[in-house]
């Protein structure tokens, strides 16, 4: 461990029982305000990859992720193809890591904060790694770090992202179905950021009980799992949608879904999740149109 850390270092960050997961030293200027409100003393952020989340850690308990441990890890899982696929992209996403600059740039686009981004960044000047990640945001921004809150996550951390309001251990047990009605506009944010919330923690439920494992499903997994693919398409028909756009990119539980309907050792689930699929072809269809635009810029 090493607690000399900057922005733009890369760490491996670990949540509760989920495995160690690559991720990025964030500066805090650059932070959603839901996120930063949630920040403790002593605790740097983190942005994950292939996750979309962040979560506030002691900078004592993050391992820094070198070039050579990510080249291990992925020809360790090329060799053993037993790896979550979510946290193989994850790896690959921390060894295309280029500069600090881009990745917050990409960041700001995906989030929709451009406006965030002219605000904080000197115009035309990049943004360099090497900061002290401790430092706030400016004295303009009136967010108050609230001390008492723990740091959640679905692997995580905030929402909508980390997302992310029970502790890890209580997430891994029970994932609600159930948002209440919206009235106001405070209350519609807050129902939306609960619905990519819920997405996160069936995502991640659904791949520790089927796929991030070395032995097969047990029954209760099984019952489990058939119960919470019940619960998405009990939650399809509602209004406005509950997985919507944002849910799906942040949670990427559509990616999920894919990986179990192509296991040949998981055919008890591939109807059910392909159903899903269907319905949400439209959303999946939106979704690359945007990285592909993404990518373009």
């Amino acid at each position: 461990m090493d607690s000399n850390l900057v922005t733009g270092d890369l760490v491996l960050c670990k949540v509760g029982s989920f495995a160690p997961w690559p991720a990025v030293v964030f500066p805090q200027q650059f932070l959603r305000k839901d996120v930063y409100r949630r920040r403790k003393a002593e605790c740097v952020a983190v942005c994950f990859f292939n996750d979309e989340t962040y979560y506030w850690d002691r900078p004592s308990k993050l391992r820094r992720l070198s070039k050579e441990l990510i080249d291990e890890f992925l020809e360790r899982a090329a060799a053993s193809n037993a790896e979550d696929p979510t946290l193989v992209e994850a790896y690959e996403e921390a060894r295309g890591f280029a500069s600090l600059h881009e990745f917050l740039l990409q960041r700001m686009r995906e989030e929709n904060r451009m406006q965030d981004w002219d605000e904080n960044a000197d115009k035309g000047a990049k943004i360099e790694a090497g900061q002290d990640p401790f430092e706030g945001k400016k004295s303009g921004d009136k967010s108050r770090p609230a001390a008492v809150t723990k740091p959640k996550r679905e692997r995580a951390a905030v929402a909508p992202s980390s997302s992310r309001s029970a502790s890890s251990s209580s997430r891994s047990r029970s994932v609600p179905m159930s948002p209440s009605a919206a009235s106001g506009r405070k209350h519609v944010r807050l129902d939306h950021a609960k619905r990519i919330e819920i997405s996160m923690l069936l995502r991640r439920k659904l791949q520790t009980n089927l796929v991030q494992r070395e032995t097969p499903p047990g029954i209760e997994e099984v019952k489990e799992s058939h119960k919470l693919l019940g619960k998405i398409s009990e939650n399809m028909a509602s209004n406005p949608d509950f997985f919507d756009l944002d849910a799906l990119r942040q949670s990427k539980l559509h990616k999920l879904l894919k990986v179990i309907a192509g296991d040949d050792n998981l055919k008890e689930f591939h109807g059910q999740c392909g159903e899903i699929l269907e319905a949400w072809k439209d959303v999946i269809a939106q979704l690359r149109k945007d990285k592909l635009k993404s990518q373009e810029t």
